[in-house]
Order: C-alpha cells, then structure tokens, then sequence
C-alpha cells in the first residue's frame, strides 16, 4: 500500500473538481467512481505483468476554508500480491502529478503570484 498527502491554498470544491477531471482524464483506471457529497473517487487499475491490479481512493477534505489536502491511497486489490512491481508507488505518483498540473489549470494568474510571494 501507499499513501501521499498533497496541500493547496485552495477551496475544497475547486480542488475535488480539477481532482475528478485530472483522474478520469489520465487514462490510467477503469471503474472510477466520484462521489460528489462527500468529495471521494474511487478507481481501479487493470492488471500487468507484476500486479493483479490496485484500487485507488483519494479523499479531498477541508482543512480550513482556503486550504485543502488530498489523501492518495493506492492498494493492490489482492492481499496476497506481495510483489507487485512498484504499481502502487507508480499510481500514487503520476496520480501527484495530474492533480497539482489540474489545480495549476483552475486557479488565475493572479492566485499563483499571490501564493509565490
């Protein structure tokens, strides 16, 4: 299993927007499913070589009105695939990347000199 936290200076909404799009655009699961009362998406990926295949859970919570963190989770679907070629590790990191490039997208010029500064 692995986990990673993500932190923007964002509302909640807007982050769970770029959050669903970014994951459903990326190409990489099968099954997602988006649950918009209480900002969750769950998704599955298919199985390789190495791997029976993983689900993933990403949570986006509130943690003040202007902030926002996102909880990546991803397991592999079978308890007993012991080795599964780094597939959770490589879920969890591309997963980083289209969420920060999707949040990047949604926020003005102006919020992202203003969150340099």
């Amino acid at each position: 299993m692995r986990k990673s936290t993500l932190t923007f200076t964002q509302p909640a909404r807007r982050v769970y927007t770029a959050t669903k799009k970014a994951v459903q655009q990326c190409g990489q699961f099968k099954r997602i499913e988006c649950n918009d009362q209480t900002f969750t998406i769950t998704a599955r990926h298919g199985m390789s070589l190495f791997s029976l295949g993983e689900n993933v859970t990403i949570h986006v919570v509130a943690t003040s009105t202007q902030e926002t963190e996102v909880r990546i989770e991803s397991a592999s679907r079978n308890f007993l695939n012991f080795i599964n070629g780094g597939a959770n590790k490589k879920n969890v990191q591309s997963l980083e990347d289209y969420i920060r490039n999707e949040v990047y997208k949604l926020c003005s010029d102006e919020e992202i000199k203003l969150n340099k500064q």
